[in-house]
Parts: structure tokens; sequence; C-alpha cells
């Protein structure tokens, strides 16, 4: 799961509402989570993790560049096609969990105040979301 935008605001430290409680039912239900994350700051990332009860993550993950996933896999004892990526941006968790031949969820981003880099990357995003199969997409 990407952190940003995705279980928290844009460099937030505190999980959104309901981000604990859905991170320990699927927890529960028997899946591997671990946080896969672009963000610099190894602090950050690694305390939202703890907060989540998350023992595994990588921060400065460079996605959607695939390098890291097989550390991913290796961390987590899973086949590429047991993946699912989870993130908010289609140029870096959507591309990224093609690259690799995994399946991906794309959410939609809850803090709509966003760094001005960002606000650029969601209207480049906007014609490509018509190529997305929403219902059916891998």
């Amino acid at each position: 799961m990407d952190v940003d935008n995705t279980l928290t605001q844009h460099n937030g430290t505190e999980p959104y509402d309901g981000v604990r409680e859905w991170v320990d039912s699927i927890k529960n239900a028997g899946v591997k989570v671990m946080i896969i994350s672009n963000a610099k700051d190894e602090h950050r990332v690694r305390i939202f993790a703890e907060k989540l009860g998350i023992d595994n993550y990588i921060w400065d993950a460079k996605k959607p560049f695939t390098k890291g996933f097989r550390q991913l896999t290796k961390d987590l004892g899973v086949d590429k096609s047991e993946v699912v990526v989870i993130g908010d941006q289609i140029f870096t968790d959507v591309l990224y969990a093609s690259g690799v031949g995994a399946m991906s969820i794309l959410v939609d981003p809850k803090d709509k105040k966003e760094p001005r880099s960002m606000r650029i990357k969601r209207v480049l995003e906007i014609p490509f979301r018509g190529f997305i199969d929403f219902e059916n997409r891998k």
C-alpha cells in the first residue's frame, strides 16, 4: 500500500479515519500487508507503519521503477501474481503494478490540499482514466 493520499494526507503522520480498522481486518483475514512509498523520509514511513502494526515497509521506492519489487515479494514470501498494489496515482502506483505483473487498486485521493506538483500530476492523469476499466482491471 502507498502512504500519501492513500492511507493519510500528503506528508501526514496519522492514518485517515477507518484505516487502522481496515488494515486490522485484512491482516486478520490472513492478508500480508506492506507499505511501499516514494516518501524520502524513512523515519516518517517507519513510524506510520508502526502505528498500523505493519512490520514491512519500503521507503523511497522510486515507483514506478520496479527495483524494490523483488524485495517486496521476498520479504512477504509471495509470488508476484499474489500481489495487489493499492495507491492513488496512475503514474506511480498503477504503472508500478503493471510493470511488475501485479494487480492494482486505484483509490481516489481524499485530501485535496496537495502540493502544486501533485495537482499537476492529477491533471495529467485525467486522459488516462478513460482507458482504465475500473470494473475489471488487473
